[in-house]
């Protein structure tokens, strides 16, 4: 079907009763030469438009910024209705100018306050409007011609703007039921006439407008589907400047417009001519402007002069300025209309882009470089606002993936990406699985579940993530994201976390992405706990109610939380490594790579390991063990018993015993039996042997020497 939107049809219903003509009760001054005035002289007094004045005011400058804008496929018929009604226009597109409408309109001239309100009704206009809607345009007769057979399929749609003064909510309804059932009849004619088009939809805007400082009878009420070719709205609205407010709101609401101010912009004053002032000028403009703004974020957005106008988007007058001979890279160009067309800075502005001047203007911004994002100038009489590409060209080679919507991020995780389409390729499944319970399975359900799944937590950037660039990690990484876990899968996982507690021990370095720091990045137990962080929220993501998957958690909640010795061990390591030197350092932990390779291959459980190592320890502190080879001589500082040293660092009372111990060996002569003792134990009676190993006894007491 053709497309042909609700507004390219645009019929304003203006009521002409008597009653229009009261006065809005908003007073204009309209004697301003207060200062030159001789004495004696009475001022004038204000004056107050009327309601008729106004609507007609504000429905003029709902055309001026259309025809502005769209000076084609958008058009406007003007109805004037009283005793009867009055079509000022057609939709041909010669009759589309205001000059047209405003001489119509003066011929009409204003309402007759002493007319008989009884003949008068604004049902004559509304009646007509929905005639004039099934009347074929200019554009409408081009696209049925070009269709030939398939004229059918060509749209119309079309809007209803009615100001009047209504006397309750139940007299707009009789309006809103009287407007659906001629449309309902009209459509009836039209199907049998190859001159007429029936209404696919209609949407009636109905504008009730009363004297300032009066209580609206009519209350506002939003968009309501009244049938499936009637849409209404209603709208309370003060007259004077509120009115003129609400019809600026509607046309950029109808037509899809934004706004857009332009400040600073410098501007010679008339009293003082070597003196400037920086004005600011609001445009109104298609939407599509301001795309680029929707996509990276960026410009100011402000509220305009009125606080009950749309947004409007800020941009400065760039100085200096530029000539339109100068070429620039545009993505699109949209004419603009003033928003107040009639102000001395719009004035200027317009009067200077019409003498072949263009104007760049820039975002503002609080910090970094600016950044001109548009540039007004003219062409062929009418000004166009243009949006400049401050991004990559695409006349330019296409970027690459690192120079995506992350902007200067290069260090994507390009190749875990690769390997992660390969894991979660799709294929054809000819049909649907099935559980164990016996219900189906869809497969395409069960692939988003597992892309899910493997997407909980996925870092896209290298130097956001320390345990996906690990080694390591790859065992329980790869084995936690699946949907349920075997006592295999939870065993590799808990070797997993041992090995990574066996590299911090060992003060093992950790790949620490420092790009973007000061000086050498986190320290060693920084990156551990970053580690060990990262490490917990993979795992508690992927925790859904199992029991498996919670075994691996209390496995790694238990494993880092250390017993005291541990952080002193590895105090102590760390002393050791800042006054080695560099070389040895990277050395050694190529060494501790290997070892740590082969280590891995022969981890088991940890209950087995806690059973091997108690019963290592009851071995070597049995007293049956063979003493050591070149055994030297023991002094009272290495009096403290083995079971302790095997436990880690010392505490503080064995250090203070220690010391009292060592303080006291200098000041006498060591006991010659502890010298030679074995295992801290001396041997009594040693002689009571003789040299063929028997005892030489008499009366079963030992003999003398």
């Amino acid at each position: 079907m053709k497309t042909f939107s609700e507004s390219h049809k645009t019929v304003f219903v203006v009521d002409h009763c008597p009653y229009m003509a009261e006065s809005c009760r908003q007073h204009v001054e309209f004697d301003m030469l207060t200062k030159n005035r001789t004495h004696g002289i009475i001022p004038l007094a204000p004056i107050s438009k009327s309601l008729w004045t106004c609507a007609v005011e504000a429905s003029m400058e709902y055309c001026r910024i259309m025809y502005d804008i769209f000076p084609f496929k958008k058009l406007v018929n003007f109805i004037v209705s009283d005793s009867c009604s009055r079509i000022l226009n057609s939709w041909s597109q010669e009759d589309q100018n205001l000059q047209e409408l405003m001489a119509a309109l003066a011929m009409i001239g204003p309402p007759n306050p002493r007319a008989d309100p009884e003949c008068c009704s604004i049902l004559h206009g509304l009646v007509a409007a929905v005639e004039t809607l099934c009347k074929i345009t200019d554009y409408q007769h081009e696209a049925r011609t070009a269709l030939m057979e398939n004229a059918d399929r060509v749209a119309n749609r079309g809007r209803i703007i009615c100001l009047t003064n209504a006397k309750s909510d139940s007299h707009v309804q009789m309006l809103e039921e009287c407007v659906n059932e001629t449309i309902h009849d009209h459509n009836k004619l039209a199907a049998g006439s190859d001159h007429l088009m029936q209404i696919q939809k209609c949407e009636l805007v109905l504008i009730h407008t009363y004297p300032v400082g009066d209580e609206s009878l009519v209350s506002d009420r939003p968009r309501k589907e009244l049938s499936p070719a009637l849409s209404s709205e209603v709208h309370s609205v003060r007259a004077g400047r509120h009115l003129a407010t609400k019809l600026n709101q509607l046309v950029q609401l109808h037509f899809d417009l934004a706004s857009t101010t332009i400040t600073n912009i410098p501007m010679k004053e008339e009293q003082h001519a070597n003196t400037s002032a920086n004005y600011d000028v609001e445009l109104l403009h298609h939407k599509e402007a301001h795309v680029e703004f929707a996509k990276s974020g960026d410009g100011h957005v402000g509220n305009s002069r009125e606080p009950s106008l749309k947004e409007t988007v800020t941009l400065k007058w760039c100085t200096p300025r530029t000539n339109s001979v100068e070429l620039h890279y545009c993505t699109g160009a949209f004419r603009i209309s003033p928003v107040d067309v009639n102000s001395r800075p719009s004035s200027c502005l317009t009067n200077f882009l019409l003498n072949g001047r263009s104007v760049l203007l820039e975002q503002p911004r609080k910090s970094g470089s600016k950044v001109i994002s548009h540039m007004l100038s003219s062409h062929g009489g009418e000004i166009f606002l243009h949006v400049l590409s401050s991004s990559r060209s695409i006349l330019e080679d296409p970027p690459s993936i690192s120079e995506g919507c992350g902007g200067r991020v290069t260090d994507y995780r390009i190749t875990d990406f690769g390997e992660f389409m390969r894991e979660n390729r799709l294929m054809p499944f000819p049909e649907p699985r099935y559980r164990m319970d016996g219900t189906t399975e869809v497969p395409l359900e069960r692939a988003k579940e597992q892309l899910e799944r493997h997407t909980r937590y996925w870092p896209m950037i290298i130097s956001q993530t320390t345990i996906f660039n690990m080694q390591a990690v790859v065992p329980l990484a790869s084995v936690i994201v699946k949907e349920s876990l075997t006592e295999e899968d939870v065993l590799n996982c808990q070797k997993t976390i041992y090995n990574l507690v066996d590299m911090e021990r060992k003060n093992d370095p950790l790949p620490i992405s420092t790009a973007g720091t000061r000086g050498k990045g986190p320290k060693r137990d920084e990156q551990y706990r970053i580690m060990w962080n990262e490490l917990e929220t993979l795992v508690r993501a992927h925790i859904n109610g199992s029991e498996k998957q919670q075994r691996v958690l209390d496995c790694l909640l238990a494993c880092r939380s250390k017993p005291p010795e541990e952080e002193e061990r590895k105090k102590r390591g760390r002393k050791r490594d800042d006054k080695e030197d560099k070389s040895e350092k990277n050395s050694k932990d190529h060494e501790h790579d290997k070892k740590w390779q082969e280590s891995e291959k022969v981890k088991s459980a940890i209950d087995r390991e806690k059973e091997d190592l108690a019963e290592a320890e009851v071995i070597k502190d049995s007293p049956d063990s063979p003493e050591p080879p070149n055994k030297k001589p023991r002094s009272a500082v290495e009096d403290v018993p083995a079971v302790e040293k095997s436990k880690g660092p010392m505490s503080l009372l064995t250090l203070w015993t220690t010391r009292i111990h060592a303080a006291n060996s200098k000041k006498h002569q060591e006991f010659f039996g502890r010298l030679n003792s074995v295992n801290n134990k001396a041997e009594l009676y040693q002689h009571l042997k003789e040299d063929n190993g028997s005892d030489v006894l008499e009366n079963g007491k030992p003999s003398r020497q």
